[in-house]
């Protein structure tokens, strides 16, 4: 029986990389398109090596998708411009407009079974709640990120109904995982050395979730006919406060849970000024410290994962052997 192949944009990268060697584990053919062929993921690299992963060198914004002759089952579409900090044109040009060009490629398949979308659970914005459902109101953070998120989860939803495409939007809450050198190597090594800042004394509920719990859900929802055309929340469902979160961080470590505390109202001021001095003086990099990464973790952030769950979806790892894997993991990188 011939493989079915699937298509995944941003596939060397911290989330896609495990989508893909998930895919190929699987039994599937898949392409990549990045703008590297190399990834932080050494399994990726090792498939890429074994010819297991065919990669296509390009930047999504940019490639010509009408060189492409192959009749995909699955885009799985992860690609896009992650920060908490920028122009919103910036984001809208590669977000939306890259994705608004996928889906135009998508168009022309003959096989295609799904086009699934990564957004962001960004999208709800940050106004306190607990169990937020995927129908609730939606009202992005003032950042271009979430914006550009939801701005394309509008997109998709309405392209794909009217092409008579299926999709899947997947909104992940908040990531971590090995290889995320993103936010979990900072994270953890604060943590591993006592320097971890938190604000309200993390007494908020979160909503993690373990990367490879992610890319299990992110592949059931493609390629179940039955979960198709609608949003999912995606998180692993522990509704654990950031505190309880890296307290356990802490406990695999073998370190006592030591964290530097700031007052809510302290630490939004700082971000604001922060925020404020950075585009006053024109200055493009990421702050150490902005309103997106404040407020949501100056209220409840947590969502409802049954619709998730009601499609027979269950999660493979465990809280506490995630945060072990992600810790051995940080240890591994810190004794080479």
């Amino acid at each position: 029986m011939e493989k079915k192949k699937v298509l995944v944009t941003g596939g060397n990268g911290f989330i896609g990389a495990h989508i893909t060697n998930k895919l190929i584990e699987q039994g599937f053919e898949v392409y990549v398109i990045c703008r590297s062929g190399k990834s932080e993921n050494t399994l990726f690299n090792d498939n890429v090596n074994k010819g297991k992963i065919k990669i296509i060198k390009a930047d999504i914004f940019e490639f010509d998708y009408s060189n492409l002759k192959e009749d995909f089952s699955y885009i799985i579409h992860v690609a896009g411009k992650v920060s908490a900090y920028g122009k919103l044109q910036d984001f809208m040009n590669i977000n939306y407009n890259s994705t608004k060009k996928l889906l135009e490629f998508a168009k022309t398949l003959q096989n295609l079974e799904c086009f699934t979308y990564l957004s962001s659970t960004a999208v709800y914005g940050y106004y306190g709640y607990k169990n937020l459902k995927e129908n609730d109101l939606k009202r992005p953070f003032n950042n271009p990120y979430s914006i550009s998120k939801l701005e394309t989860e509008n997109l998709v939803t309405s392209f794909c109904i009217k092409n008579n495409i299926n999709y899947i939007i997947a909104r992940p809450g908040n990531v971590y995982g090995e290889y995320d050198y993103t936010s979990s190597y900072e994270i953890y090594s604060r943590v591993k050395n006592c320097k971890m800042s938190i604000c309200a004394n993390g007494k908020y509920l979160s909503c993690f979730v373990y990367v490879g719990n992610l890319a299990n859900a992110v592949i059931y929802l493609s390629t179940n006919k039955l979960c198709y055309n609608t949003d999912y929340n995606i998180t692993d469902g522990h509704n654990e406060t950031l505190k309880e979160y890296l307290t356990k961080v802490a406990e695999k470590f073998g370190v006592k849970p030591k964290f530097h505390n700031y007052p809510a109202f302290i630490a939004k001021m700082v971000a604001n000024i922060v925020e404020s001095t950075y585009k006053l003086l024109h200055i493009k990099k990421t702050p150490l410290i902005t309103r997106f990464s404040v407020w949501q973790n100056c209220a409840d952030y947590n969502f409802s994962i049954n619709k998730l769950l009601s499609t027979g979806y269950t999660i493979e790892t465990d809280f506490d052997t995630a945060v072990k894997k992600t810790v051995n993991w940080f240890n591994s990188i810190e004794n080479k």
